[in-house]
């Protein structure tokens, strides 16, 4: 409704000011031709006519006003509560016209009409030609139309006949016109039609729907920012929380849908992380307690071994007691390693590292039955690309993809390791009887052993895959298995940006 205002009264003032811009620019003519007819146009229009100096109009006036009366323009002006207007109108050598008018009725419009036509007559012009020239002047149109065109009737022509100006008022009283017929012919001058201001046109529409969008657009820009903001959190906090950070909340202030779904959430997240509390110290527990028995098995095994020399059968037995003690020993350490990484992820320190220098030194290391030779053939460590990694875990990982390798493969394991602009990938081929492809998608899973192609003979506990799929699950990539081409056995593969994303 401001906004309304505002427009309004810019266009209430350019009304005003194209209505009585044409006579006032006549009464100028005339009173630079002739001063002494001010009384007489006085009582033509019905209003108080002065001619005022210049410097005494100004007294008045702000710079704005000045600027505009000297540049021709014309200034009007409520006085007495709105019940009269003062006009002013710039003439020549410093002087100013004001005129004061009490009401506005037909007499105006009559006077109006009745001064276009003594300047047509003095002219000597054609009717159109005259038109054109003081058009301008005007903030409504001036035309010479028919009678027939004008809806006459009999007594209007013979008023018009006799010299009168006819002015002619809508049954709405929105529209006026006045009529003066051209001398010598069936046609008549018509000043108008002048139509009443109307606040409620189509700009000032215009503005008020354009405000009023711009509105509704703010509250609803507001609401959704303020919901996606939060929803943004929550899903940070989600992302955190997948991540390992077990301690990961959202704050809570209000009691909107968000806040209630936060509220949920928190509650989801402290349940998780207390279960997951429980069962680490549970594993923890339990492993400290196998190891005990385990540590006091081995002891007695070796006290045997110190007093039984000479009974092979006796040493035979206690020989695979012992190494039956050293895989439980290391089932445990792996069932420890498998339960940091897959029960909510460990805290892992990512820091620059040379994957290329990682992956050589685990073939170095590499210990693999006698039959088998273990080999590098992927990008050399000093022209490799550093990447931000765990060192110690993909130390790990590679290691269980080499030992798994080293325990099915013929003859030949071969190791790659390519590092790209945004990636790094590693590859583990063996030239054994490799996975069918449909066992693909289980070979991962913790425990599980393939029966055709890898048995229990070839060793194993079923955990070190599932621990190379957690490794690059909590790096941002992922473990594929698939057949080698160079080899024809198996190939594993891990696959991980560059660099770590939180």
């Amino acid at each position: 409704m401001a906004a309304l205002q505002l427009v309004n009264f810019v266009r209430t003032a350019q009304f005003n000011e194209d209505i009585v811009s044409g006579s006032l620019f006549m009464l100028a003519q005339r009173l630079e031709e002739n001063p002494a007819a001010l009384q007489e146009l006085s009582a033509l229009f019905d209003a108080d006519m002065q001619i005022l100096p210049l410097a005494e109009a100004r007294t008045d006036l702000d710079d704005y006003q000045i600027h505009r009366l000297i540049r021709g323009q014309v200034l009007i002006f409520r006085t007495n509560d709105g019940r009269s207007v003062r006009l002013l109108k710039d003439l020549s050598q410093q002087r100013v016209l004001d005129i004061e008018l009490n009401a506005v009725t037909d007499i105006q419009a009559q006077a109006a009409a009745f001064l276009l036509m003594q300047d047509f007559r003095r002219s000597g012009l054609d009717i159109e030609t005259f038109l054109k020239q003081v058009q301008p002047q005007f903030g409504f149109p001036l035309k010479a139309l028919p009678y027939d065109q004008l809806n006459l009737t009999e007594t209007d022509k013979g008023r018009m006949l006799y010299g009168d100006i006819l002015v002619r008022i809508s049954i709405e009283g929105n529209r006026a016109e006045a009529l003066a017929k051209l001398p010598g012919e069936e046609r008549a001058l018509v000043v108008g039609p002048i139509n009443a201001f109307n606040p409620y046109s189509w700009q000032a529409i215009a503005v008020i729907a354009t405000i009023g969008i711009m509105l509704i657009g703010l509250g609803v820009y507001w609401v959704v920012n303020s919901f996606e903001t939060r929803l943004r959190k929550l899903e940070q906090a989600t992302s955190r929380l997948a991540q390992g950070h077990l301690n990961a909340r959202v704050a809570v202030t209000a009691a909107d849908p968000v806040s209630r779904l936060g509220q949920a959430f928190n509650k989801m997240a402290e349940h998780i992380q207390r279960l997951i509390s429980i069962q680490r110290e549970m594993v923890r527990a339990v492993s400290h307690e196998l190891r005990t028995p385990v540590a006091r098995i081995r002891f007695g095994v070796q006290i045997i071994e110190d007093t039984v020399f000479d009974d092979p059968f006796v040493a035979k037995q206690l020989k695979g007691m012992d190494s039956d003690i050293q895989e439980l020993d290391e089932l445990i350490d792996e069932i420890l390693t498998y339960a940091r990484l897959e029960e909510g992820g460990p805290i892992l320190d990512f820091q620059k590292a040379n994957i290329a220098d990682i992956a050589l030194q685990v073939v170095e290391e590499a210990r693999p039955p006698e039959k088998v030779t273990v080999g590098y053939v992927g990008v050399e460590p000093d022209s490799s690309h550093m990447a931000e990694v765990e060192p110690r875990y993909v130390h790990r990982a590679i290691q269980n993809l080499v030992g798994n390798a080293g325990r099915y493969a013929n003859s030949r394991v071969q190791v790659n390791c390519t590092v790209g602009t945004d990636t790094c990938r590693v590859d583990v081929e063996d030239d054994g009887p490799g996975i069918p492809e449909e066992e693909w998608d289980r070979v991962f899973t913790a425990f599980a052993r393939l029966d055709d192609s890898r048995t229990r003979a070839s060793g194993g506990y079923g955990l070190g895959l599932s621990i190379v799929r957690r490794i690059a699950y909590w790096h941002g990539g992922r473990a594929m298995v698939s057949r080698s081409d160079a080899l024809g056995g198996a190939r594993f593969s891990l696959i991980w940006p560059r660099r770590h994303q939180e």
